[in-house]
């Protein structure tokens, strides 16, 4: 595996896994139990990690050759809880970082 398609896929993961925090760690944490703290540090990693996603999705896009397609499903696998790990699953069965 290429170096470009390593760190993308590593970077997918750890965006996947700040959304699934975000979602249901620091959100339940706020709304539940009035704990708002962890919704602006995980908040803050998981902005930072979805730059340097779509940044990496742009690499994937010009190194890689990708169609416009596969860079648009990627992106709303983005938006999903758990969407990158399903998209990684589906759409790069043999990728391995």
């Amino acid at each position: 595996m290429n170096l470009t398609r390593s760190w993308f896929l590593q970077v997918a993961r750890l965006e996947g896994l700040s959304l699934i925090a975000l979602f249901f760690v620091a959100m339940p944490l706020k709304y539940g139990a009035g704990i708002a703290e962890p919704v602006a540090w995980v908040g803050w990693i998981h902005g930072t990690m979805v730059f340097l996603y779509v940044i990496a999705l742009g690499s994937m896009w010009r190194v890689e050759g990708w169609p416009l397609w596969r860079v648009a499903i990627w992106f709303v696998a983005s938006v999903l809880p758990a969407g990158t790990f399903i998209a990684e699953a589906k759409a790069l069965p043999t990728a391995q970082a």
